[in-house]
């Protein structure tokens, strides 16, 4: 006997059992569809939440860094300012006015050449009151002033002096001088080197005889320990430059017979001297070990 599929109760029973399936499958899929984005949307606000704290953490320690930085480099400046202005008045105390007026010649002398284009501003570094810091503190030996050029570098032992003064004299001379033999025995100078006496008028009736030994020896070592502290392939040119006084009443002679080392006397023989000699020898330096050799002095020298 045929019956119909649709009828046929085995038929009714699973397929109501597929579709009380189908519902619970689906009642479960929504309900926990809905969980899941519960979840998501508590997920979400809470990375929006810890993305939020840790920008304004991050804000909060950038503004104090900012804020850290700013008051170290305030008192860095204050600091600093501070240092430049003792080292400021350090300097102009113990420049006495020979050597800055010495320096003010060396300075006006560059701008002259710059202006004329005969060197460029790199070509010539002018350090005043230099320090050669010895192992023996008391050893430490001042320069007056350093003279440094592609050409050379020159070491100057400024003398602001007044009066007569006889350069490089010894016995040699006695005979052509000879009322210079008495102070040399009253002084008791060594006769065999050569002195430097300086003859001044102390008041309307009397003289005052100064002396200052081995002026030379001393400029030449400075020279050569300068040389030699600092590795330098070529020698320095010492100058003992006399700087008349208030350009008053002076003279001097230099019987001085030592080529090594040069004796200026007045502005117009040191500018005279540079121009002659400084600026048409054959380069030895670079603009860049210029630069270094200035750069290592100023920094031993603070």
């Amino acid at each position: 006997m045929n019956t119909d599929i649709f009828t046929d109760p085995i038929f009714i029973a699973v397929a109501a059992v597929l579709l009380i399936i189908v519902i619970w499958f689906l009642v479960y899929y929504f309900k926990h569809r809905n969980e899941v984005k519960t979840v998501e949307q508590t997920y979400s606000k809470e990375k929006e939440s810890l993305v939020e704290k840790y920008e304004s953490e991050q804000e909060e320690e950038r503004l104090e860094h900012k804020k850290e930085m700013s008051t170290l480099n305030e008192k860095y400046h204050n600091d600093t300012t501070l240092l430049d202005n003792k080292l400021s008045s350090l300097h102009q105390f113990t420049v006495d006015k020979g050597e800055y007026l010495t320096d003010l010649s060396l300075i006006q002398l560059k701008d002259k050449l710059v202006k004329d284009e005969k060197i460029r501003e790199t070509d010539m570094i002018i350090l005043s009151n230099i320090y050669l810091p010895s192992r023996n503190y008391t050893n430490t030996r001042k320069i007056d002033h350093l003279v440094l050029t592609r050409t050379g570098i020159y070491m100057i032992d400024s003398k602001y002096w007044s009066g007569h003064i006889l350069h490089g004299i010894n016995e040699n001379q006695f005979e052509s001088v000879p009322y210079v033999e008495s102070f040399f025995d009253l002084l008791e100078l060594d006769k065999q080197k050569e002195q430097t006496l300086i003859f001044e008028k102390a008041d309307s009736e009397n003289v005052s005889v100064n002396h200052y030994n081995g002026i030379i020896d001393e400029t030449k070592v400075t020279a050569e320990k300068l040389k030699n502290k600092f590795k330098l392939q070529y020698d320095i040119v010492p100058i003992i430059y006399f700087n008349p006084k208030d350009n008053g009443n002076y003279s001097i002679t230099n019987y001085s017979e030592d080529p090594s080392i040069r004796v200026l006397v007045g502005q117009e023989d040191l500018e005279a001297f540079f121009l002659k000699y400084v600026f048409h020898g054959r380069f030895q330096y670079t603009v860049k070990d210029l630069d270094e050799i200035a750069n290592a002095l100023i920094d031993q020298s603070l």
